[in-house]
């Protein structure tokens, strides 16, 4: 029987929409700031940035789920450094205009997380197991990667809790804590205050919606998914240099 519920292509596609719509606020819209004279363009940007909050936690819960079942630890660590080594050039280009080694793609957290989470399946004991993100947490603010040890906190979260019964109820308040603990733009409305990165709880739904299945077993739509983020970087980082001088 064909179980319902949103498969694991559905959250990818989800993801890279996401994804997308924040890279372009963060650097086509958010380079018109000042030299288009309308004010929508802060509305349309803070909006493309909410949406983009919801990427990152698909993107932490599915490598939970893939680390949790990869036969082949090795050949997953691999396509997640190829995946940093090809995303650094256009990561660079295209949101800080030029190389530069004090920031690292989201690639990188990805790949301490899932490092971490090898680490703590030989922990024997649960202690044990918390005490083995402490590393990769302090490697990731060391190293500067997208999401710092927070990124890499989150992954952990979803290793975790995903055998815990109301699982989902401990992860959005889990979620919530690591949002409430990152440097954190905050988002006017009215005289409230939203810190832009608690718009990452709307993950939850479609996370909350998944079947754990999968759509295909196709190696060329995979590779896509894989191949979706550096591509998509480096489009920005060209649209950017021939566009807007970046």
């Amino acid at each position: 029987m064909k179980k319902s519920g949103l498969s694991q292509e559905t959250l990818k596609i989800i993801a890279c929409v996401t994804m997308l719509i924040d890279h372009v606020g963060a650097t086509v819209v958010e380079s018109q700031f000042f030299v288009t004279p309308f004010d929508g363009i802060y509305y349309l940007y803070f909006a493309m940035r909410i949406i983009g909050r919801v990427a990152f936690p698909i993107y932490c819960f599915l490598l939970a789920e893939g680390a949790h079942y990869t036969h082949d630890p090795r050949k997953y660590a691999l396509r997640l450094f190829i995946g940093a080594l090809l995303s650094e050039p256009g990561f660079d280009f295209a949101l800080f205009g030029g190389w530069t080694w004090e920031n690292q793609s989201v690639m990188v957290t990805l790949l301490l997380g899932f490092g971490m989470v090898e680490l703590m399946k030989k922990c024997p004991k649960y202690w044990m197991k918390l005490l083995a993100v402490v590393p990769f947490f302090f490697a990731a603010e060391w190293l500067k990667t997208d999401y710092g040890g927070y990124g890499v906190a989150i992954v952990a979260l979803f290793w975790l809790t995903r055998e815990l019964p109301n699982r989902r109820m401990i992860q959005l308040v889990g979620l919530a804590a690591l949002c409430l603990m990152m440097n954190n733009t905050a988002i006017s409305f009215g005289v409230i205050q939203i810190p832009i990165e608690l718009f990452a709880l709307f993950a939850m739904i479609p996370i909350c919606l998944y079947s754990g299945r999968k759509a295909t077993a196709s190696r060329a739509v995979q590779l896509g998914f894989y191949l979706f983020y550096p591509v998509h970087l480096a489009v920005l980082a060209v649209i950017m240099k021939l566009c807007f001088g970046g």
